[in-house]
């Protein structure tokens, strides 16, 4: 966004060649967080010598990555001159305190554009004029071979989409054409080199410019996406930073070709800013905003989350400006010292959640379904060419229908279709948010409702933006004022008394768009209670969640401990009881951190459930049915193109396996409603139904983490349960153990699989594989395996392991999906809700494969292995290995 050019700064010391050397290099490691921060210290910080200080004060928030400018007039600024003080300094003191780095390469110098206007610009200011393409390349190609042992991720330019930065106006074309000069570029001088797409503000105009990025044929030339989701003058929350800024670029992705979501820029300012004009935040709601912003995205899927900015570095007329930094501008660019108080609040959160993996969000109010659309209404629908609604059984989220609606929008202006209830659908006082369940088809078209108050007053809220086929909940706060544009019939800005629902809005964004397409609606649910949240995050023993509350309440939350731990926003810890297995709590709008193990929820009426088996001491056999039919369409979606040769199916190999192994189970877990879950067996792993009125999302059915259970020898019983077992002597690969003699057992990946070894291996990207696991646990080095020359293509470093390039293709194959009924080529699976994370690194063996003994390369990951099988037949190489097998056998025996 918004980078403070004032580069008057003095080039302290004289041009350097570009052939002298560099710093010896330095090893980059991985700290656990995935949050950092903007801190451009290479571009700002005015003395070279010195710059240790600024990485210093960086480091002690704790932060995982930074995001550091490498301007080019500053390196390069004349043709084949280059100066690489201050970058080669900032890039080794941040290195050396293990902080991860991406590489801004962005703006331009005045000789690279093609504009002579530019050739008159002093090297030091920069340009924000197009480069020439192939000088850009070559300057990036430059920078990426200096700090290729340091430097694994760059991002080229910074929002393209704004005039200020892409001048004299945003041209996706052009942009489009600096991508496909300048990826090769860096892949050419590291191909282990991860390169993100310019940071673009979303969710316009990122979607927009985006499509248009592929509409040039782009979209292969970067691996990330970046994002830079502002909500201000809103907070997050209002700002519907996740459902909005990153849901709508999901979608969009989904369609493309998916790739990971990075966000690079996004906060508040305690200052005027160019974004808000006079209008600031005091510091504690700026520190207040920026942890709960973080805990939204993270949950929402983004990887990487770096917040703008480390420090101020703008004065205007001598005062703050675009102070949207942790630190305060202070005595000038060099100091360091004045700490705001979301410099702790940041520094909190890496140390709580950073490393943490997301279980997702909860809702903390008291929800109530206002309309479960299980009869036919009658609707008014304007204008009436735009669409319709009626009742259907097509797509159901709960009970045995829901509304199905069509809209076509066929202009290039403002089209919109809405639908009025001829029945009163009401919401209590005291409402606070409105959610409606969605069965999207991927069009990104925004969904809103609009609301009748009981003083006649009329206003619009935006749920969400139409996500990918598959039900999610799209929820908006409604208590709180609305801008004019929203205010449909005014009174007072905000909703008083009874609410009645005046309309759902379908309505594109933006106006350009056109389409059509088929939605379905159920279970409109209003939430009264204070607007409150949890963001759930993993633990060693239970959960951390952070907690808060938009203006502030109390909640109530069920508690396996009799007491649990507290952490305020800035670290402080305390203890609280929780009597009678519930925790009550006051909270608002400064989050806290809840470390504890979660209590089974108060009880619920609920509707009559359909007969479920008994909780199993045993194991049940197959019977040909599925145990759900979220678990059929689970299966179905990948294996039954296999199993019934769709037309176009390219051979491949079993997701699941070919049907069930098991029929439908109830295994205890302490967390699921009367202490037991819904389970299914399949060769390859299990699936599970943890709790049979969660959203009907991706994670409604989940596949369980049995590899681990295997190797640790814990049976998992719960969130913190366990029962000890010896850990499976099941053959990882091939044939059974007692015909497989040289083959890793689980009780042989022990010794080199977290959780019980915990230690991180080094990033290797690029190096072959020729690392061997023998079944005694030891491992040895073959270099006659580099034959099969299978390199690492990524390393992972959220347990620190490295993933090889064969492994990274299967995860990212294409192919036959059956989807919504219809064979439709997709991107086969979701490699992280397949898999897991990686908790070993990738080794070979000797396998007995029907009796054939045979090099085989394997990986274990939380919930599966993978094998690769060089001497199989292509389509066959990669395999998942018979997990669901192997769990059978050592739960219930042979």
């Amino acid at each position: 966004m918004r980078y403070a050019r004032h580069l008057s700064l003095l080039l302290l010391v004289g041009v350097l060649l570009a052939g002298w050397p560099a710093v010896a290099p330095v090893a980059q490691s991985a700290n656990p967080s995935v949050f950092g921060a903007n801190t451009h210290i290479a571009a700002s910080y005015p003395f070279p010598d010195s710059l240790n200080r600024p990485a210093d004060v960086i480091a002690q928030s704790s932060l995982g990555w930074v995001r550091e400018e490498f301007q080019w007039g500053r390196i390069e600024p004349r043709p084949g001159q280059f100066d690489w003080t201050f970058t080669d300094r900032a890039v080794n003191e941040l290195v050396q305190r293990g902080i991860n780095i991406v590489g801004l390469l962005n703006p331009a110098v005045g000789w690279g554009t093609p504009d002579p206007a530019d050739d008159n610009i002093p090297p030091e200011q920069g340009s924000f004029y197009p480069p020439d393409p192939q000088l850009f390349a070559k300057f990036a190609a430059t920078v990426v071979n200096r700090y290729k042992d340091r430097v694994r991720y760059w991002q080229v330019w910074n929002e393209p989409d704004n005039a200020v930065y892409w001048r004299p106006a945003p041209n996706p074309a052009a942009y489009a054409a600096l991508l496909r000069a300048v990826y090769p570029a860096i892949k050419g001088a590291d191909p282990g080199a991860t390169v993100l797409a310019a940071g673009i503000v979303s969710p316009e105009p990122a979607g927009s410019f985006l499509q248009a990025i592929a509409d040039n044929g782009a979209w292969g030339s970067f691996d990330i996406i970046a994002l830079h989701p502002y909500t201000d003058p809103l907070g997050p929350e209002a700002g519907s930073i996740d459902t909005v800024g990153i849901g709508a670029i999901q979608t969009l992705a989904a369609r493309l070709g998916p790739k990971p979501i990075w966000v690079t820029e996004f906060g508040w300012a305690d200052s005027p800013t160019d974004r808000t004009g006079e209008q600031a935040f005091d510091v504690e709601t700026q520190a207040n905003y920026l942890i709960r912003a973080m805990a939204l995205l993270r949950q929402a899927g983004v990887e990487r989350i770096i917040m703008y900015r480390f420090k101020d570095m703008q004065l205007r007329n001598g005062a703050p400006f675009n102070a949207y930094g942790l630190l305060r501008y202070g005595s000038g660019q060099a100091d360091y010292s004045q700490f705001k108080p979301a410099f702790n609040a940041f520094r909190t959160l890496n140390q709580q959640v950073g490393g943490r993996q997301p279980l997702g969000l909860r809702r903390l109010s008291e929800a109530r379904v206002a309309f479960d659309f299980e009869r036919a209404i009658a609707w008014q629908t304007f204008p009436t060419g735009n669409g319709s609604i009626g009742q259907s059984s097509a797509q159901v989220r709960n009970g045995g229908g829901a509304a199905e609606v069509r809209y076509r929008f066929t202009t290039a202006g403002n089209d919109y279709v809405s639908f009025t209830p001829r029945e009163a659908i009401t919401f209590p006082a005291g409402t606070t948010q409105i959610g409606l369940w969605v069965y999207g088809d991927g069009s990104s078209f925004d969904l809103k409702v609009q609301l009748r108050d009981s003083q006649g007053e009329i206003l619009q809220y935006r749920l969400g933006k139409i996500g990918p086929p598959g039900w999610q909940q799209l929820v908006a706060a409604v208590n709180g004022p609305v801008e004019p544009g929203n205010r449909i019939r005014f009174v007072d800005g905000k909703l008083d008394g009874e609410i009645t629902l005046q309309a759902i809005v379908i309505d594109d964004d933006p106006d350009s768009r056109t389409g059509e397409g088929v939605i379905y609606l159920d279970d409109l649910t209003g939430y009264s209670g204070p607007e409150a949240y949890a963001a759930r995050f993993a633990a060693d023993r239970g959960v951390v969640e952070v907690i808060w509350a938009v203006d502030g309440g109390q909640v109530r939350i069920p508690s396996a401990d009799a007491e649990v731990t507290i952490i305020d926003r800035d670290g402080g810890q305390r203890r609280q009881a929780a009597p009678g297995g519930i925790l009550t709590l006051d909270v608002g709008p400064r989050p806290i951190y809840l470390v504890y193990q979660p209590g089974a929820a108060q009880p619920q009426p609920q509707p009559p459930a359909p007969p479920q088996p008994p909780v199993s001491g045993g194991f049940v056999p197959a019977n040909g049915a599925f145990a759900d039919d979220a678990m059929r369409n689970v299966w179905q979606r990948t294996d039954q193109p296999v199993a019934g040769g769709a037309p176009g199916l390219r051979p491949r190999s079993w997701i699941w396996g070919p049907q069930p192994i098991s029929g439908a189970m109830r295994e205890p877990y302490a967390q699921s409603p009367g202490g037991s879950r819904l389970v299914q067996y399949f060769d390859k792993s299990r699936m599970e139904i943890n709790n049979p009125d969660a959203p009907r999302n991706q994670w409604y059915v989940t596949n369980g983490l049995l590899v681990v259970e295997m190797l640790t020898g814990r049976m998992q019983l719960g969130d913190a349960q366990f029962e000890d077992r010896a850990p499976a002597n099941e053959a990882v690969a091939g044939d059974p153990a007692t015909v497989n003699p040289n083959a890793p057992t689980y009780a042989t990946l022990r010794s080199v699989a977290f959780p019980v070894n915990q230690n991180r291996a080094p990033d290797q990207t690029g190096q072959v594989v020729t690392a061997f696991l023998n079944r005694d646990g030891t491992v040895i080095e073959r270099p006659d395996l580099a034959r099969y020359d299978v390199r690492i293509g990524r390393y992972e470093p959220t347990l620190g392991h490295n993933i090889p390039q064969v492994f990274l293709d299967y995860f990212a194959q294409q192919g036959v999906v059956l989807e919504n009924g219809r064979y439709v080529n997709r991107q086969i699976i979701d490699w992280l809700f397949v898999m897991g994370l990686p908790i070993s690194e990738p080794y070979w063996a000797r396998v007995n494969v029907g009796g054939v003994e045979k090099d085989v390369l394997m990986q274990a990951f939380e919930r599966r292995v993978l094998t690769y099988t060089p001497d199989n037949d292509p389509n066959w190489r990669v395999e998942m290995g018979n997990v669901g097998q192997h769990y059978v056998r050592w739960r219930y025996g042979p």
